[in-house]
């Protein structure tokens, strides 16, 4: 079965499915290769749920729409501009003990400061 590609939208049970391993105590590994995903999209769910403090038990009382939105991983609008991203906070935050790059990104996909991958945000 072919991996699933950054980008790509996973249909809710398998997002489900990867959080419900998650909490049985599973590695980041063992739940990839058991959905066949990359290990870098359980992380990427992981840190979704963590960030919004969302358990498997949550997600399955919620509808897919619903959960989707939640994790940030709804429609995405289309920008005619690239999003404009003040950096200098961004790097004087990262100087900090224990901020990292993914832990600044996630704090501002969350409040609503940007709408884009990780991916793109690191390119920047």
């Amino acid at each position: 079965m072919p991996k699933h590609r950054q980008g790509d939208l996973l249909p809710m049970e398998k997002i489900r499915e990867i959080l419900r391993l998650h909490e049985l105590g599973y590695s980041q590994g063992q739940i990839a290769r058991s959905c066949a995903v990359a290990r870098s999209t359980v992380q990427d769910y992981v840190r979704r749920a963590s960030a919004k403090g969302l358990s498997y038990e949550q997600l399955c009382q919620l509808s897919d729409a619903q959960a989707k939105a939640l994790l940030g991983k709804g429609q995405r609008q289309v920008r005619s501009q690239p999003e404009e991203i003040a950096f200098e906070p961004i790097h004087q935050e990262l100087q900090r003990k224990g901020v990292t790059l993914a832990l600044l990104w996630q704090e501002g996909v969350n409040g609503g400061q940007w709408n884009l991958s990780y991916a793109s945000f690191c390119c920047r």
